[in-house]
């Protein structure tokens, strides 16, 4: 009978053991899983702003060089009777939209290269990093281009001051303003239509403050709960624990 009891509780114990573990085991799996969801939203973010800065990056190296263009071969064309003012005031605008332009260029393709090698290699939490770097480096990239964009019509508007006279000078100026004001125009419109507000974004973040998708830390309780729990698991028989993982 004391045998008969000892096995019975031997039993129980191991079943009992067995029914933590299994639970342990479900609640590993459902975190993973959610966790490779989670991950999955996201990269729908990063693959966003990584287009989003390919498409800049293409267009700033394309003002770049015709700005380049106009830097280097300035010399030739500059009238004789042109002011020194004119002149320089030329040179500035046109270096002025080179520089944005490659700054925008180099921005766009540091952040196209990095970003998403950073959320693929990266340790955990590193596409919540990644995402949320390159939300704030396009805004300054987006600036950058279009702040160029300006500087460039401007360049134009200063060529034909320089080098026409001013009657065919004027129309050419008031065409550049009018293009300016349509494109500020459009801009604006674009950006009313599209805009979101701060407080409507919607990210693939979950947590109740909306900010960075970062699984709160454990407890302690909790990590010693884990802990007992891997140990009993070590524990069991090895015939139990192939019972527990199911056929391969």
């Amino acid at each position: 009978r004391r045998r008969a009891a000892v096995l019975l509780w031997l039993a129980a114990e191991i079943a009992s053991r067995s029914c933590q573990t299994m639970l342990y085991a479900d609640k590993q799996a459902l975190e993973t899983d959610l966790k490779v969801s989670l991950l999955a939203i996201r990269e729908r973010e990063l693959n966003l702003y990584t287009s989003c800065f390919r498409n800049i990056g293409t267009m700033s190296g394309v003002f770049a060089g015709f700005a380049y263009e106009g830097c280097c071969l300035a010399s030739y064309f500059f009238p004789p009777d042109s002011s020194t003012t004119m002149r320089s005031t030329y040179l500035f605008v046109t270096t002025i939209a080179m520089d944005l332009n490659v700054a925008a260029l180099f921005a766009a393709t540091v952040c196209a290269a990095l970003g998403p090698g950073l959320a693929l290699r990266g340790p955990d939490g590193s596409m919540a990093t990644a995402v949320n770097g390159m939300m704030t480096h396009y805004k300054f990239t987006l600036m950058c281009f279009a702040t160029g964009l300006i500087c460039f019509m401007l360049s134009a508007l200063l060529y034909g001051w320089m080098q026409f006279d001013w009657t065919l000078a004027m129309p050419m100026t008031v065409l550049i303003c009018y293009f300016l004001f349509k494109i500020f125009h459009y801009f604006v419109r674009i950006y009313r239509r599209f805009r979101l507000a701060p407080d409507h974004v919607v990210t693939g973040a979950f947590n109740a403050e909306g900010q960075s998708a970062e699984a709160a830390a454990p407890s302690e309780t909790e990590l010693a709960e884990q802990r007992q729990l891997q140990e009993q698991y070590a524990n069991l028989p090895e015939a139990v624990r192939a019972n527990m993982a199911g056929p391969s």
